[in-house]
């Protein structure tokens, strides 16, 4: 019986890394499919995601079901938890990636600026760091992974603030219901990101028993995180050959301890310096802009 309980949980935690892998991969399509303004793509990412919505909802089903069926405890109760705390999150990423999907076709064939685009490709790839460092976090059982999570976010949380301030305001030849959707989609992106980071915070509950913040851990060294954690069954690392399988679909550079594989890309980092010129003159143009109207308006009224 404890045997085929485990086995029933292993499937749960397998899915689970499934499901996670494949909204990771869809995203990358959905980005894709903006910046190149690729409706045929979009079509593909949004009925993809509507296979994971299905799936999401599959196992909730499942996981309630051995809560009822099991009475589950301890470090079982915990993984139960984890999964249905994580599947909310995937759901809710899910739909994020098809509502990028769903700004592509509103988008095509409109005048958006160029550096704008590639902005935006440049923040997906730090987004796509935080997803794959996510997931190997979760095959592994790795507090200190987890930890690194909050670093990896940062950065996509500045470009995000960096691009809205930059692209807010815009002159009356801009298309600005196109620049608008794009920042919607910016915005996803950054959602995504914050819900991986929330996910890795839970992972830490799982492991350890207690809530700890992953900016407190992630200042601890590698004893103090050993000593965190708590005892594990066999449900936490059965299958390992199957998930192992799964991860490898996700790109080798979008998973470790550091973000710099990916900044130290110089088509990555040529594109985001090139954007972030380019989001800053428009910046002082539309300063610009309003300070003419404003002086327009004194004069008329004088």
């Amino acid at each position: 019986m404890r045997e085929q309980f485990d086995k029933q949980l292993a499937r749960l935690r397998q899915e689970l890394v499934a499901i996670y892998t494949e909204i990771d991969l869809q995203l990358h399509k959905a980005v894709d499919s903006l910046v190149e303004g690729d409706k045929a793509k979009a079509r593909e990412v949004k009925k993809a995601t509507r296979a994971i919505d299905s799936r999401c909802a599959d196992l909730e089903d499942r996981a309630y079901n051995l809560i009822v069926l099991q009475n589950p405890v301890a470090s079982d109760m915990r993984l139960l938890q984890f999964v249905i705390y994580v599947n909310f999150n995937l759901a809710r990423m899910s739909n994020h990636v098809r509502n990028i999907a769903k700004t592509t076709k509103r988008c095509v064939g409109r005048e958006i600026p160029r550096q704008m685009l590639d902005l935006l490709a440049s923040q997906a790839h730090l987004v796509y760091r935080v997803l794959g460092t996510t997931v190997e976090a979760i095959v592994d059982n790795d507090i200190a992974e987890a930890a690194e999570l909050p670093e990896f976010d940062r950065p996509v949380d500045d470009l995000y603030k960096s691009f809205y301030s930059s692209f807010s305001h815009l002159g009356p030849d801009d298309d600005i219901d196109a620049v608008s959707r794009v920042m919607m989609a910016a915005r996803m992106l950054e959602r995504i990101s914050d819900n991986s980071v929330e996910v890795g915070e839970r992972l830490v509950f799982l492991l350890t028993g207690s809530r700890a913040e992953l900016a407190v851990l992630a200042d601890m060294d590698e004893e103090e995180l050993e000593d965190l954690y708590a005892s594990q069954n066999a449900a936490f690392t059965m299958g390992a050959d199957k998930i192992e399988t799964v991860v490898n679909q996700i790109p080798e550079i979008e998973v470790g301890t550091s973000t710099n594989p990916i900044l130290d890309d110089e088509e990555i980092a040529g594109n985001l310096a090139q954007a972030l010129e380019m989001a800053a003159n428009a910046a002082a143009r539309a300063k610009e802009e309003k300070a003419r109207r404003k002086s327009q308006k004194a004069d008329d009224a004088s």
